[in-house]
């Protein structure tokens, strides 16, 4: 047996993996459910997330095997952070670094490994993520290169884990200042939104691999743990706003049938996987247009309704619209929700719309942020509104909503047929070939992207600086341009200052993990068309190519 030496950067190492705070904290689910992934697409008994710290392998993840930690001096995982690449051992018995080590010859018989180093950098490895076996045997290139995918998705856990505790602990101190916290806030909101971009933009591509649906169950673990941070850190930033009186209304006039369908579209696909039926009744007239502030209405509406349908797993949701007209400007938006759920129970109701009140129901097993309903009470506050519950234990709830608002009645410029039309349409459609730019100096970034845009059949052209960026933009034509905003070499607005005016210019998106709104503003300022926060929505990003096909055509 030959002992792995200790990597160059030993005390640098040690220093960031204490840094995360990580060792001997209890398992969670979302790295058990990496191990059980690679596991199955390996096809091996064990697999471990193993950190290596200064005298032991411990293992935040142990599926298949019962220790928590091993000596380092027997670790598989002390020889495979020495390099970069996916480290083998095909038959453990036969290679001279591992004869008579006590893990090949004991329980668990280690004979297979196959580890992943786990990467902060070119530089730091924390440990690794390996599968086992008791057997000899090999990896096909496939699983090769799904244990390198997943020991990404490993890593960007790890990273925010550590952004999520930092966040907790400043929940508890949110009475400091307003200022203090807000920065605190834009900063977290920044640090997990590029790997969260990542995390759910690989298990977008994961699942569209050849994967049986047991694996495919385990992606989707994934992907909703790393939705629930989305939620939670743009939950935090709403709530933030309204507490600190930040939050302004913005009234416009708009066409309210337009939100009714865009949500009774989306909630009816929901409601169809659970198997549970959506029920839209509306009484406003089609040609009504409100003066209110629209973005704050759909948050609310939204919130209620994925809240209902989230707790109901047999039954319906039923959403009821109304309009009490007053007078012939002013009137009462009445929106009631429905559900079949298990209902709330007295004490829980009177703390509901209190700030991280995770209310989960008997046998529901599903949390959130624990602040959708604070939000909606705080939003509703703003508007000069208010919200009642009406709820029985197993017999559902009801939330009433009224909201003051203007309104007239004005003939509608698209026709129903016309919009479902617009909005079942899945991929934009181009007159021609576009040619689009990319420009973002993370890797994983610019490949989710391009996974993104794949179907549309565009040429595309990846660079990872702003100076290369930019004079691209210069020199050739492009009719799309995808710009990270923190670039090394030139900033994105700086680079979106430079084309105004300029002829051919491209459609201009802002890619980037700056989103409170007063960083909105400013990118939006210096000439950008369209905002595309991190992690990217697919959806969102299809509804804005669409926009730009149309004003081609």
């Amino acid at each position: 047996m030959i002992i792995a030496p200790l990597p160059k950067n030993e005390t640098a190492r040690l220093s960031a993996l204490k840094g995360l705070e990580i060792l001997d904290t209890p398992e969670e689910e979302m790295f058990d459910e990496i191990t059980k992934l690679a596991s199955m697409i390996c096809d091996t008994p064990i697999s471990l997330v193993s950190l290596i710290d200064e005298t032991r392998q411990w293992f935040k993840s142990h599926h298949g095997l019962t220790a928590r930690e091993t000596p380092r001096s027997f670790a598989f995982c002390s020889h495979a952070i020495l390099g970069n690449e996916v480290f083998v051992v095909p038959n453990a018995k036969e290679d001279d670094r591992f004869k008579n080590n006590p893990l090949v010859d004991e329980a668990p018989n280690v004979i297979f490994y196959a580890g992943i180093p786990l990467a902060l950098d070119d530089q730091i490895k924390l440990g690794t993520l390996c599968v086992i076996d008791n057997k000899p045997r090999e990896l096909n290139e496939n699983q090769i290169q799904m244990l390198r995918l997943l020991g990404k998705q490993t890593v960007r856990l790890l990273q925010m884990r550590k952004a999520t505790e930092r966040m907790e602990v400043e929940k508890l101190a949110a009475e400091k200042a307003s200022a203090a916290k807000r920065d605190f806030i834009a900063a977290i909101s920044h640090d997990i939104r590029n790997p969260l971009n990542s995390l759910l933009g690989m298990s977008e591509m994961i699942r569209e691999t050849d994967l049986n649906p047991t694996v495919l169950g385990y992606v989707d673990h994934i992907r909703n743990a790393g939705e629930v941070i989305l939620h939670l850190v743009n939950d935090t930033i709403e709530i933030s706003r309204l507490e600190e009186k930040a939050s302004i209304l913005k009234n416009e006039w708009f066409e309210f049938y337009q939100c009714l369908h865009i949500l009774d579209s989306f909630f009816k696909t929901e409601t169809k996987r659970k198997q549970i039926e959506f029920k839209l009744n509306n009484e406003v007239n089609q040609n009504i247009f409100l003066l209110s502030d629209k973005r704050k209405i759909e948050k609310i509406f939204w919130n209620l309704i994925a809240n209902a349908v989230k707790f109901t797993n047999k039954g319906a949701v039923t959403c009821s619209v109304q309009l009490e007209t007053k007078t012939k400007e002013e009137g009462i938006l009445q929106f009631e929700v429905k559900d079949t759920g298990p209902g709330i129970s007295p004490e829980v109701k009177d703390r509901l719309f209190q700030k991280y009140n995770q209310f989960v129901p008997e046998g529901c097993g599903i949390s959130g942020s624990g602040l959708g309903l604070s939000i909606v009470k705080l939003s509703l506050e703003e508007m000069g509104g208010e919200v009642e519950v009406e709820s029985k234990l197993g017999e559902g709830s009801t939330f009433k909503v009224k909201i003051p608002t203007l309104w007239k009645l004005e003939e509608r410029k698209v026709q129903p047929s016309h919009l479902d039309v617009k909005v079942q349409s899945h991929l934009p459609i181009f007159s021609r070939p576009q040619r689009v730019l990319i420009a973002d100096d993370n890797d994983l970034n610019r490949k989710v992207l391009r996974s993104y845009l794949k179907p549309l059949q565009f040429e595309i052209k990846e660079t990872n600086n702003g100076i290369d960026a930019e004079r691209e933009l210069n020199e050739s034509l492009y009719d799309i341009a995808f710009l990270d905003i923190e670039m090394p070499g030139k900033h994105g607005t700086e680079i979106a200052k430079g084309l105004a005016g300029k002829p051919h210019r491209p459609a201009l998106f802002a890619c980037t993990g700056l989103c409170m709104p007063e960083e909105k503003d400013q990118i939006l300022a210096s000439g950008f068309e369209y905002f595309m926060p991190k992690p990217y929505q697919k959806e969102e990003l299809y509804l804005h190519l669409k926009e730009i096909a149309e004003k081609g055509d």
